[in-house]
């Protein structure tokens, strides 16, 4: 079986696409917003859905005193509430968009229960944030899709919450109302939100202990978890089924966080924010999680490496809220020490790898411009911190996602990226690396991911 037969019918984890995941399936961008409303006339839901996710194909840029057109000659302040009036096409538009507070008016919308809501509703912080509900997950526990325009996110993003519990986009869940469009139209010729496509939640390491790079990936359709296991000469072979429930999780990343030899899993709850480890056990395998931490659900784009050069694996990641990158010492047993500030503005960025990309031990981490969509590699100084980054080439914001690792053998760290638009399958690429901080030429190693 090719690895193109083993994806078919593979799902992605990222947030679904609703009404117009066919047309993103097809292409990199949807077509403009307008799909047939007036300028604060009645809508219908798949085309509020297709609005907001015309600003994300354009990866519009949050800024309270900014604003961007919409694809019908209209343009709308480019925040949270600019993002919602955009989507529901109101008629103030400009940075005269409503703000948080004025989009709960009698004049423009109603409260309704949150068991209530549907694609198109919205969620409202009064005082902070709001957000476009997409879709139910699990109706009967509350769990949810939503898309919304944050900041210091660089641009529009989705998320998955609670609509009772925890929080929603770092605010907590109890403090938003439900809001429905006075015009909001119901249109049968909506389709049930579209499931996402592709595989997720990839971490690479030497899980069955042949010496050889593999690959897990989560199927975001059943929650399973797969091992692709490595060739060593850039590709993976058949994959086997090694675990169930990986739906729950996000942020999946590998290290050898209890010292054993093994390469573990760390990840991310969901519904609680709490970081767990899931000990390896040399043969492809994953033991039951422990506890590693709370309140991982405030930090983005987890990375598992040794960055501080004490021969343990640490984990770096990116805070929400103010955009920093943080290390989080590991003590070799499990659990992680107080984080050390080793960057700002690292929210510019996405779509982030770490290993040692220039070939002098130490660990690295290579990310792709949100602006320009050049990668860079971070060069570590195995002291817990970064140098000035290199640009290791152009091009990269076609990727959905990056994979570094040794997988053809040669010492050098390499990258494997999948080329698709967020919501839709793509072809895997081997970007075998040159140990000075480039790339070699790719090779297509699968299709369907």
């Amino acid at each position: 079986m090719t690895v193109s037969q083993l994806h078919k019918q593979a799902n992605h984890l990222e947030p679904p696409r609703s009404v117009i995941a066919a047309m993103a399936a097809v292409g990199l961008t949807a077509p403009p917003a307008q799909a047939g409303s007036s300028i604060g006339g009645p809508v219908n839901r798949s085309e509020i859905l297709q609005r907001a996710q015309y600003w994300d194909d354009q990866n519009v840029q949050y800024n309270q005193g900014a604003t961007y057109g919409d694809g019908d000659g209209h343009t709308y302040r480019t925040d949270c509430s600019g993002f919602i009036s955009m989507a529901w096409h109101l008629s103030s538009t400009g940075l005269g968009s409503p703000t948080t507070n004025s989009l709960d008016s009698r004049s423009l919308s109603t409260r309704i229960s949150k068991s209530e809501l549907r694609p198109g509703d919205a969620l409202d912080n009064i005082s902070d944030h709001v957000v476009l509900f997409v879709r139910w997950n699990n109706q009967a526990t509350g769990d949810f899709t939503y898309i919304h325009q944050s900041n210091p996110r660089t641009d529009v993003t989705y998320g998955n919450g609670n609509v009772y519990s925890g929080n929603i986009s770092s605010y907590p869940a109890s403090s938003y109302v439900a809001l429905r469009l006075n015009k909001v139209v119901e249109d049968n010729t909506t389709p049930p939100p579209a499931t996402p496509v592709g595989m997720t939640g990839f971490a690479s390491a030497d899980f069955n202990g042949d010496g050889k790079t593999d690959l897990a990936a989560v199927d975001a359709a059943t929650g399973k978890m797969y091992l692709y296991p490595g060739t060593g000469v850039g590709t993976f072979g058949e994959r086997s089924l090694i675990g169930t429930g990986w739906n729950t999780v996000s942020n999946v990343t590998p290290g050898d966080f209890n010292g054993d030899g093994k390469m573990d899993i760390a990840a991310v709850n969901t519904a609680n924010g709490n970081l767990y480890v899931y000990p390896g056990n040399g043969a492809g395998a994953f033991g039951a999680p422990w506890l590693a931490g709370t309140g991982w659900n405030n930090l983005d784009h987890l990375m598992g490496g040794d960055f501080n050069g004490d021969g343990k694996s640490d984990i770096a990641a990116v805070g929400v809220a103010d955009g920093n990158l943080y290390v989080y010492p590991g003590n070799g047993a499990g659990s992680f020490a107080a984080p050390v500030n080793a960057g700002t503005g690292w929210n510019t960025l996405g779509k982030f790898a770490s290993g040692d990309f220039n070939g002098d031990g130490k660990s690295d981490v290579a990310a792709v411009g949100v602006a320009d969509g050049n990668l860079y590699v971070y060069p570590g100084n195995g002291a817990g911190s970064f140098a000035a980054p290199v640009n290791a080439g152009t091009g990269w914001n076609i990727m959905r996602d990056l994979i570094g690792g040794d997988f053809n053998a040669d010492g050098k760290t390499d990258i494997a990226a999948v080329q698709a638009p967020q919501g839709s399958t793509g072809d895997m690429y081997f970007y075998p690396g040159t140990g000075q901080n480039t790339f070699g030429s790719r090779a297509n190693i699968g299709t369907d991911w």
